[in-house]
């Protein structure tokens, strides 16, 4: 079916919310149809009931035909507005409160306890119209056509079917329809003033839904502009610290050139914790673009791991990548998939200490893939577990051993991850190390 945008401005009301609501509604017609048909042979054969059931079957049959009408209008028709499709409803409500009047007075009248099926009809009225007219008006309807058909059976002017062989006496009839209307009005009543307070919750969670939006919207700006107006002074800082170095060698005493090459590396930190930022505003906004290849993958690992020998050297650390028994060949964003390696195997080597090692394995399982990154390092405690893919979070054992981070990594390996359709696991205890497991399907959507 074919919904155009709302047409009311109202809260918790929307053409797909009545429309579900609508399906409610079918759904328990059906209901009733297997009931009254069930009950046929009951009141009949075992209750032996004096009733109109050849009328009760021809109602059944009528309530049949109009719930397949209406299934097949809310299924395939095209509403072009929200107020269409209330109408359609209205019409659905009306029909079942002039049915359920006729099935009323064929099983007993108000005589049968089941004359309260009225109140069910009405009680859905004020989950399905907005506002309090409408559902107030189809009880005054209910309300006319059931004393409407009691009068009519009280005074004789049409055949009354009965449950028990004796006479309708007038406070049995002033009775059952006092409480009929008490029942009605009061249920309308409180169905209204639930539905009202709720839909106004609804409201206020959808307001602050959107000033949540906005405001990550707009810290995803400020991320996004800060990001790129640093990162050319920092560059040019580098590119000056750079000369400086080259230019003035013999003439930098070793404090000066200590300086300088202390200078230089806070710079390319700098410089890392800005093109991440700018990395993740990128994956949040959904704004980047991914340029897929096919490699080699356990070639492409082993390769990417390499890079970060030299830093394994200099901590004494043993850095091992093993292979799978045969090689695959997988298609993924290269450039993005190499940060998310290079990332988990740096971190592993800043947070083993010397002499420790750090593993990587890949793994074949099915219609998965993926590696294992795990080192001999500090750990990380089951409550930091969930945390370090914040951004900017690192745990207080981590901040002891490294002061240098921007606790960015982790959520842009998330963000790069779950773009590619993956999940990212992590085991770890303190002072047992860490394992982080990068899972991604071969049949992986571009």
């Amino acid at each position: 079916m074919h919904f155009q945008i709302v047409t009311l401005n109202l809260p918790f009301y929307t053409v797909e919310t009545l429309k579900s609501r609508l399906e409610w509604v079918i759904n328990l017609r059906w209901l009733a149809v297997f009931g009254i048909l069930a009950s046929v042979p009951i009141g009949q054969e075992m209750l032996s009931f004096e009733l109109g059931y050849s009328q009760i079957l021809i109602v059944a049959s009528v309530l049949l035909a109009v719930n397949l009408v209406h299934f097949f209008l809310l299924h395939f028709a095209t509403f072009k507005s929200q107020l269409q499709e209330l109408l359609f409803a209205e019409v659905m409500v009306i029909m079942d409160l002039i049915l359920i009047s006729c099935l009323v007075h064929y099983a007993g009248g108000v005589e049968n306890p089941f004359y309260f099926f009225y109140i069910i009809v009405v009680i859905l009225c004020g989950f399905l119209f907005p506002g309090v007219l409408i559902p107030y008006v189809n009880a005054v309807f209910a309300a006319l056509l059931l004393t409407g058909w009691t009068l009519l059976e009280f005074t004789g002017r049409v055949t009354r079917f009965s449950l028990a062989d004796d006479t309708l006496s007038t406070a049995h009839v002033l009775t059952a329809l006092i409480a009929f209307y008490i029942m009605t009005f009061a249920g309308i009543y409180i169905i209204h003033n639930f539905v009202e307070s709720h839909r106004a919750l609804k409201k206020i969670i959808d307001r602050k839904n959107e000033q949540l939006e906005e405001s990550m919207r707009q810290r995803a700006e400020i991320f996004r502009y800060a990001s790129h107006e640093l990162k050319s002074p920092i560059t040019t800082i580098q590119s000056t610290l750079a000369v400086v170095k080259t230019t003035y060698s013999n003439d930098l005493t070793p404090e000066v050139r200590d300086m300088v090459e202390r200078a230089e590396r806070r710079s390319c930190e700098l410089l890392d914790m800005v093109n991440e930022m700018i990395e993740i505003t990128k994956y949040k906004q959904g704004i980047k673009v991914h340029d897929y290849q096919c490699v080699s993958f356990c070639s492409w690992l082993k390769q990417t791991v390499e890079a970060q020998k030299s830093y394994a050297v200099r901590k004494n650390i043993r850095l091992e990548v093993s292979a799978l028994d045969r090689e695959i060949t997988i298609c993924f964003d290269r450039t993005e998939m190499e940060k998310v390696v290079m990332n988990l195997v740096s971190n592993a080597l800043r947070y083993t200490p010397e002499g420790g090692r750090v593993s990587v394995e890949p793994f074949l399982d099915g219609a998965q893939y993926g590696f294992c990154v795990a080192d001999t390092g500090i750990g990380i405690a089951e409550a930091d577990q969930d945390k370090i893919f914040n951004e900017f979070y690192r745990t207080p054992e981590a901040k002891k051993m490294e002061r240098t981070g921007t606790g960015l990594g982790l959520n842009l390996v998330r963000e790069i991850v779950e773009k590619h359709g993956g999940r990212i696991r992590l085991n770890s205890a303190p002072g047992k190390g860490s394992r982080f497991t990068v899972t991604l399907s071969l049949q992986m959507k571009r």
